[in-house]
């Protein structure tokens, strides 16, 4: 039963966190085509939106600093570390990510795809986390 409920408590950490970052990308890329208000997006949208991004891109540079982590990353670390694309490049993405998160204004639409491989790694897990809850 514990690990029912382990799988249950992961797979809803992912969804809220999936949910959240793709809320944050979709309002800066709405902000990057200029559309903020036609999409009734505020500045404090916007910031918190970015602020959201920043965080969590700090917490995968420091899970794919470390050589074995058990922390909430863990399992994106490690599909990143074992994926085509070298880790090398993944850091290098992600600290040019991270500057332009830091920076005011609008982020460049072409940093955004970073952001949007992440996402589909973590659809990913999650999708798995579900396999093996519904296969329990």
């Amino acid at each position: 039963m514990s690990q029912l409920g382990s799988l249950t408590g992961n797979a809803e950490r992912e969804l809220r966190l999936l949910s959240q970052l793709n809320e944050a990308v979709i309002n800066l890329e709405v902000a990057a085509l200029g559309k903020s208000k036609e999409f009734s997006l505020t500045d404090e949208q916007l910031e918190q939106s970015r602020r959201d991004l920043s965080q969590f891109v700090a917490k995968l540079e420091a899970e794919l600093q470390q050589d074995a982590s058990t922390g909430d990353l863990y399992s994106l670390g490690f599909r990143i570390k074992t994926g085509i694309k070298s880790l090398q490049d993944w850091k290098e993405d992600l600290a040019e990510l991270s500057r332009q998160l830091a920076k005011t204004g609008p982020v460049k639409l072409e940093d955004l795809p970073i952001l949007e491989d992440v996402l589909s790694l973590l659809d990913d897990d999650f999708a798995d986390d579900l396999r093996r809850l519904y296969a329990y």
